[in-house]
């Protein structure tokens, strides 16, 4: 089993230094390891706004077998743990599923290989030293097919009972991070009911709901906002525990190609790609194109043309961005508030930009923003 054990570090500074502001809705991060060379700079000055910090580059690869990605910088993941430890921040890290389809499903189905999965994710919390651990087990929801989901559903809760129980033994949290459900039946129109929200509920510190990813191969939106709204007021009916959900809110967009013109045989043609809080605004500058707000979704969009080859332009692509800028994280947290929630996660730390710290921490309006007129953020992106 591999991972990453981080020595306690004691923070030397006086007790001057004056205490990060509070957001105005408890703030949970996931922290990906891909954009680690932005989040681990930032994080001495943003560590404090935080309740619960994920490292994101922990993958279940066998029964016992629990690994550091193998993408993951080791430098990066290293002065990340040692920072969030001297600052004092509460440890969740994610685990990710990241065995083939069928292979979760396998491992909850039998209680010997249950049992000894849970041995394994108690142990890694245990040798890490972490306040509890934040699942997010996605493979049978999204790979092994719907026809799955009845028998492995009981399988998935009987797990998080179980291991829910081994963990607050040893004084450790477990969370769960899984998509949302739209009402608390179990038809193709519920959502992702095969996670049993109202279930394992009693047994879960915190449940997040990760409302996004609503378009991904085609162009949409990227989180919209009513969706949002349907998907969180439905898992608080079937949960009955507000104060146990925490809204994932995301801080990025897709960019798509919607159609090519000219003779693009044989050229290396741009697919899906994605954008953040950071890469957008220099991305719209660059293609001179003009990013309009969407009220109904409660984001941004844009589209451009995009010659392919060079400086040649007998092919080209028009391509499609659609994004949560600030003032749509603003909105998604105001509806946590609405709905009472537990806190927010945001997807991802690294992610965002000034303008969304400037939406997440405390102002004197805590009232509803008004979309602005055009983006302003000048940060540097890359397309």
């Amino acid at each position: 089993m591999a991972g990453i054990i981080a020595l306690l570090v004691i923070d030397p500074s006086s007790d001057d230094t004056p205490a990060a502001p509070k957001p105005k809705i408890p703030l949970d991060v996931w922290a990906p390891y891909w954009v680690l060379e932005a989040s681990v700079a930032e994080l001495p000055d943003r560590v404090g706004s935080m309740r619960e910090v994920s490292p994101f580059w922990f993958n279940v690869t066998g029964v016992r077998s629990i690994e550091v990605d193998p993408n993951a910088s080791t430098e990066l993941t290293r002065d990340f743990m040692r920072i969030a430890r001297t600052e004092g921040a509460t440890l969740v890290p994610s685990i990710v599923d990241a065995l083939p389809a069928g292979g979760m499903a396998s491992i909850l189905e039998s209680e010997e290989r249950r049992e000894r999965h849970i041995d394994a994710l108690v142990a890694f919390a245990e040798e890490g030293g972490y306040d509890g651990l934040d699942l997010d087990y996605e493979q049978f929801a999204f790979a092994d097919g719907r026809d799955t989901w009845e028998a492995t559903r009981p399988n998935w809760v009987a797990f998080v009972e179980e291991l829910a129980d081994r963990l607050h033994a040893d004084d450790r949290t477990l969370t769960v991070s899984i998509p949302p459900i739209y009402d608390g039946e179990q038809s193709a129109t519920s959502g992702f009911w095969v996670y049993d929200h109202g279930e394992i509920i009693d047994h879960v510190d915190q449940m997040r709901i990760m409302a996004y990813d609503f378009s991904v191969n085609e162009p949409g939106p990227i989180s919209p906002i009513d969706w949002v709204e349907s998907s969180v007021a439905a898992v608080v009916e079937v949960t009955g525990e507000p104060d146990k959900i925490v809204l994932g809110v995301p801080a990025y967009g897709r960019n798509w190609a919607v159609a090519t013109t000219g003779d693009c045989e044989g050229r290396d043609l741009q697919g899906v790609t994605t954008v953040t809080n950071r890469t957008v605004d220099a991305l719209a500058t660059r293609r001179d194109a003009t990013p309009e707000y969407v009220a109904e979704t409660a984001e941004w969009t844009f589209e451009y043309p995009l010659s392919v080859g060079g400086n040649r332009s007998d092919c080209v692509q028009t391509r499609v961005v659609h994004y949560v800028d600030a003032d749509g994280v603003r909105a998604r947290m105001d509806l946590a508030r609405q709905y009472q929630l537990s806190g927010v996660s945001l997807w991802a730390f690294g992610f965002e930009d000034d303008e969304v710290w400037d939406e997440i921490l405390p102002t004197v309006d805590d009232g509803v923003q008004e979309a602005p007129a055009s983006t302003t953020s000048e940060e540097a992106g890359q397309e």
